[in-house]
């Protein structure tokens, strides 16, 4: 590969302190060229299971940012994102603390930048550790509406995809020269953004070869909550202001149609399962 190569690796965490630990173990036992380093910011979002004070004890050279509880996975990466960049590294890894990777994870992805000339972002994917299924990676646009999407899973060679999920992403810092750091919304769509937008300013984006990690599915179902429960959590992980500015920069004029869908949807499934 070269020189020397700087990687900074981003991520946040919440009260789930042995994954956080393991996830860093499987980091720090990459196998890496040698000219290969990498430092590790990682966000304590309000930790009270002593998340933030474990990881200073068992990694001291980790930055470890603090908030308060509020910022949750995209603005905790934003803050990240915010002082790594001050080094200047050659990539940026987002990594989740409940993707766990396997040996060579990183050396895939950065071989995968290497060999396609216009990579600017390179997606590992992650299957379930019991049925080896893909869970998170790459997606690509199904149709009109930026939210609609299906996987991209990974073969052999890299493939090319539309954006991707979070979990383990390599930018290019002419990626981050060129789109910048995620947009500031409350919690989910921000790796989906911030793919579009890669896109947009003429970064392409690849899926590495094979699995890199572990990572079970999150299960989000809101389907037996009760109304003001199911309200709530949408408030959280889609608040109408940030769905708006997604539609608009992804969706057109059709941003009109399709922002109220997810709301009217909440409140039209409890009345019919009222009735």
């Amino acid at each position: 590969m070269g020189a020397d190569l700087k990687i900074a690796v981003l991520m946040t965490c919440h009260n789930r302190k042995e994954t956080t630990l393991r996830c860093l173990e499987l980091l720090y036992a990459q196998l890496l060229p040698e000219e290969v380093s990498f430092n590790v910011y990682l966000v304590d979002d309000g930790c009270t299971d002593g998340t933030g004070e474990a990881v200073k004890k068992a990694y001291p050279d980790i930055t470890v940012l603090q908030g308060d509880g509020s910022l949750f996975w995209c603005n905790g990466m934003r803050l990240a994102w915010d002082v790594a960049a001050k080094e200047d590294p050659d990539f940026y890894l987002w990594l989740n603390d409940d993707s766990m990777l396997e040996p060579h994870a990183v050396s895939i992805l950065l071989e995968t930048a290497s060999s396609a000339d216009d990579a600017g972002i390179v997606v590992g994917s992650c299957c379930d550790a019991s049925t080896g299924g893909f869970t998170y990676g790459g997606q690509r646009r199904s149709g009109a509406h930026p939210s609609k999407l299906v996987p991209v899973e990974p073969g052999e060679e890299p493939v090319v995809c539309d954006t991707f999920q979070g979990n383990i992403v390599l930018v290019s810092r002419g990626t981050y020269q060129k789109a910048g750091n995620l947009q500031s919304f409350k919690h989910a769509i921000g790796d989906t953004d911030y793919g579009y937008r890669a896109q947009k300013a003429g970064c392409a984006i690849y899926v590495a070869p094979g699995f890199v990690a572990t990572c079970s599915k999150n299960a989000h179902s809101m389907e037996r909550m009760p109304l003001d429960k199911r309200w709530k959590t949408m408030m959280t992980r889609l608040p109408p202001g940030d769905y708006y500015r997604f539609l608009r920069q992804h969706a057109g004029i059709r941003w009109v149609f399709y922002w109220p869908r997810p709301y009217i949807r909440i409140l039209f499934s409890t009345r019919m399962e009222n009735q």
